[in-house]
């Protein structure tokens, strides 16, 4: 069995004139919200094996900042095709990442979400529920599967929880 943490970068600054969106870092309520997930990930013992991360700043914020508020030492790898990518460059980087037991991915929406939807075929009902309703900044989804990462394919996961930031709270 392994498990597929998708979180979605924190809530980021809006983009200032002249400033690009790629270099836009975490507003304080994104370093907020990345409080609450990290207590509630240490409360359900969800720590991932290996990070992979886009490259933008805020992405790199909320890996990196979740990563110390965990207080783990875990290899993060950035790949930069994640953050122009759509749902082949995401699967590339989950597979080509994913031989390890739990794989966190912190990307974008919309991707990130048509991801997740993608990929699950059942689930936790609530979870389910919230999922469909939108994937919020901060918002993390942990899907199950029976094959190694590098093996999955469409609807083969099981949505496990979907907290977002003002449910976890």
């Amino acid at each position: 069995m392994s498990q597929l943490l998708l979180l979605r970068h924190a809530k980021a600054v809006k983009a200032k004139p002249a400033m690009n969106d790629f270099d836009r870092p975490l507003a304080e309520e994104g370093r907020a919200a990345l409080d609450l997930l990290a207590k509630a990930m240490k409360k359900s013992c969800i720590f991932p094996d290996r990070v992979v991360l886009s490259g933008s700043c805020r992405t790199r914020e909320t890996a990196f900042g979740l990563i110390e508020r965990l207080g783990i030492e875990i290899e993060a790898i950035i790949d930069d095709a994640i953050y122009h990518g759509g749902p082949g460059e995401y699967m590339k980087a989950i597979t080509q990442h994913g031989d390890v037991e739990r794989l966190m991915l912190v990307a974008h929406n919309p991707t990130i979400e048509d991801v997740a939807l993608t990929l699950c075929g059942h689930g936790n009902t609530d979870s389910i529920a919230r999922l469909v309703g939108g994937f919020s900044t901060a918002a993390l989804a942990t899907i199950s599967f029976e094959k190694p990462l590098s093996e999955i394919a469409r609807k083969q996961g099981f949505l496990e929880s979907f907290p977002i930031p003002r449910v976890i709270s």
